[in-house]
């Protein structure tokens, strides 16, 4: 009986090697094994509709975390730079551009979106020691107002049904998506925002307090040790090296705090839909899309709340990735800052 064993074990063995071997010189097997194992499927809907907000001025905001969090009933968080596109879609009756823009991603943004998460985690400290972590909100996130100015308002994420020949569009649904507030040592309640007024501070404003700078050295002095021993010696030049370089290269007293935008580029559909752009694929910080301009109306889709309205709509567009499925990475490392 002993010896059945064995034998059986020398044959699985050697057929475990047998199979490693052919595997091993077969690259064409090697590939499809691999292939295999990457393929997880990941059931995310990444394409977000957005209905344009019809102001006449002002921007309209697009909060990509937002919208995939209401299509796709999951927490996407803020603090993530978003691989985004925009299209237009449809067809329209006349040429109806729309300017895309974005956060640039600047040393100033970063750092400041950082320091005001880091004092929003602190302010709530003392709460956290008397609160346990099975009570703490489940979807807590830190959010900061994403208008460039608070008389901007935001695009509406769509979805759509059937109704007999017709698709109508209606907003997502979301429960709750608030922005973060801290409370001052008065008790008044202030959020974070881009802009900053009596009720809000401005995260880049705030960082800027921290980023003054003044000039290095203040002043020139042609005092030298030993200068009588060094007959070579300008007074020039020991001024020079102390005032040539000491101011930044930059506003040294603010870092224009409201200049934070930059252009992405402008799509649009022409008349007979022969025509249609795409900023193709590109970075957008904490997920903020800014659009200028009015959308396409596409000739089945009607509004919900007035069933003979075409909206006028545009498509923004996550890149497939490994976040939840869309390719979005962290901004800040909110553990450092206290999350």
């Amino acid at each position: 009986m002993q010896l059945v064993l064995e034998d059986l074990d020398l044959l699985l063995n050697y057929q475990r090697v047998l199979i490693l071997w052919v595997i091993y010189n077969n690259p064409v097997m090697i590939g499809t094994i691999m292939a295999k194992k990457d393929q997880k499927y990941y059931p995310v809907n990444r394409d977000l509709l957005f209905r344009e907000n019809q102001q006449t001025a002002g921007f309209a905001i697009c909060d990509v975390a937002k919208g995939l969090s209401g299509t796709n009933r999951r927490l996407y968080r803020q603090n993530r730079v978003y691989r985004v596109k925009v299209d237009s879609v449809g067809a329209s009756k006349t040429f109806n551009p729309i300017d895309v823009y974005v956060l640039k991603d600047t040393f100033m943004l970063q750092r400041g979106y950082s320091l005001a998460m880091a004092e929003w985690n602190k302010s709530y400290e003392e709460a956290k020691e008397v609160t346990s972590d099975r009570s703490v909100a489940r979807w807590r996130d830190f959010r900061v107002d994403l208008r460039p100015w608070s008389t901007d308002i935001e695009a509406l994420p769509q979805v759509l049904k059937n109704f007999g020949a017709k698709a109508l569009s209606t907003e997502v649904i979301i429960d709750e998506w608030s922005r973060s507030f801290s409370y001052t040592t008065a008790g008044s309640a202030r959020d974070f925002a881009l802009f900053e007024d009596a009720n809000t501070y401005g995260i880049i404003q705030e960082f800027d307090k921290k980023g003054k700078v003044s000039s290095s050295p203040n002043a020139a002095s042609t005092e030298a040790a030993y200068v009588d021993l060094t007959a070579d010696l300008v007074d020039s030049e020991v001024s020079n090296l102390q005032l040539d370089g000491n101011q930044p290269p930059y506003d040294a007293d603010s870092s224009m705090p409201l200049h934070f935008l930059r252009y992405v580029g402008t799509v649009y559909a022409d008349a007979d839909n022969a025509n249609k752009s795409s900023t193709g694929y590109f970075d957008a910080p904490l997920g903020a899309v800014f659009i200028v301009g009015e959308g396409s109306t596409v000739p089945s889709i009607y509004r919900e709340d007035s069933v003979n309205d075409r909206p006028d709509l545009f498509s923004v567009t996550v890149q497939k990735g490994d976040y939840k499925g869309v390719a979005a990475h962290e901004y800040v490392d909110a553990k450092s800052l206290g999350a």
